[in-house]
């Protein structure tokens, strides 16, 4: 059993991580970003980061932490990975419900109300933002897939985008039923779950 010191209220998923050939386990939640050794539960460090209601899931690449404070005070954090520092902080694009994604060389990104987001995960510098379409909401995570990123809107509607320096949409996939839940990838198929129905999507 850790101890996690004070902290208030998150919905994110915790993530095991190797950091100098040791595994170390990530868990962030409302106003901390912590790291624990899974073994012994000891907490190896604690960075501030304010922000209650912490739901996006941190992201580990290119040798930095990837974290969006959630509501209150939101904000994207890139954290050295040994916890010995906040690298950089933005403001513009950060999502409060869907986690970020990381497709090489650029950190990816949808904010409730539908604005995207690539990053350059070095600097935070804004790559490009554009807005995936009129009255659509997002509570989904983007995925990327053979090749592609996936943005699910919560009126079932996927817009499919290709990764990279330019903003390009190469489809978009109505279901015409309400879907919050993140899709899920298996064996060539994206698998979605709307209000009703389960889709399992791919050659059959």
């Amino acid at each position: 059993t850790g101890k996690r010191g004070p902290s208030r209220i998150a919905h994110t998923t915790p993530l095991i991580y190797t950091e100098g050939g040791v595994e170390r386990l990530l868990s962030v939640a409302g106003d901390v970003v912590q790291s624990f050794d899974p073994k012994s539960g000891e907490r190896l460090w604690s960075i501030a980061a304010q922000g209650e209601g912490t739901v996006p899931s941190p992201v580990i690449a290119d040798g930095m932490i990837f974290t969006s404070s959630g509501y209150e005070k939101t904000l994207l954090r890139a954290v050295k990975l040994d916890g010995k520092g906040i690298v950089w902080e933005q403001k513009k694009g950060t999502p409060t419900q869907p986690s970020l994604l990381h497709v090489k060389p650029y950190l990816y990104g949808v904010t409730d109300n539908g604005v995207a987001t690539c990053w350059q995960p070095a600097t935070g510098e804004l790559v490009w933002q554009e807005r995936l379409g009129e009255k659509q909401t997002y509570s989904a995570s983007p995925v990327y897939a053979d090749g592609r990123i996936y943005l699910l809107s919560e009126k079932g509607e996927t817009v499919v985008i290709a990764p990279g320096a330019e903003f390009k949409v190469l489809a978009r996939n109505p279901l015409g039923e309400k879907c919050q839940a993140s899709m899920a990838v298996s064996r060539g198929r994206l698998y979605i779950r709307t209000e009703k129905t389960l889709f399992a999507i791919g050659a059959k």
